[in-house]
């Protein structure tokens, strides 16, 4: 699967700057980090103008999670990050003020599926794994926004 990649992890070859967000090529992909983890960069008018420019139908985000052991496809996500980036941010350009996000992610075919617990940046380094619960860095806050603005989701954790 050869899709965009919206990452969170820092980076070293910053080519481009869009919409706050560095956008590069490496290894024939189209890499999208933003610039500030926070809802100024995150946000409705900001993924859909990069929509727009590179043309993204579908995407891959790319995760942190704890344990990690092996590559899994996230299926889907229970907010715990304290806020969503969509508050405040819709309706967008037509787009519905409460949309419907029952169905945000697509399956990664041959990885375990699994349910992850977006904590967020912040409690992401200190938290504690429990008992069967997968610790998610910020799938649950920038999977939404992608959601929201017409884009194919798929998601993975970033070994």
């Amino acid at each position: 699967m050869n899709l965009p990649v919206y990452c969170v992890k820092p980076i070293d070859n910053k080519k481009e700057i869009f919409c706050q967000h560095y956008v590069f090529y490496e290894k024939n992909r189209l890499w999208i980090v933003p610039k500030v983890f926070s809802k100024k960069t995150i946000n409705p008018k900001i993924f859909l103008k990069l929509k727009k420019e590179y043309s993204i139908e579908s995407i891959l985000i790319n995760d942190y999670l704890k344990p990690k052991k092996e590559t899994v496809c996230i299926m889907d996500h229970i907010n715990q990050a304290g806020t969503n980036f969509l508050i405040g941010n819709t309706p967008e350009v037509g787009l519905p003020t409460f949309p419907d996000m029952s169905n945000i992610y697509n399956e990664i075919k041959d990885l375990k599926k699994n349910i992850v617990y977006t904590v967020g940046p912040k409690r992401f380094l200190n938290s504690v794994v429990l008992e069967g619960k997968i610790i998610s860095h910020s799938v649950g806050l920038v999977s939404p926004v992608w959601h929201y603005v017409g884009v194919k989701v798929y998601a993975q954790n970033n070994l």
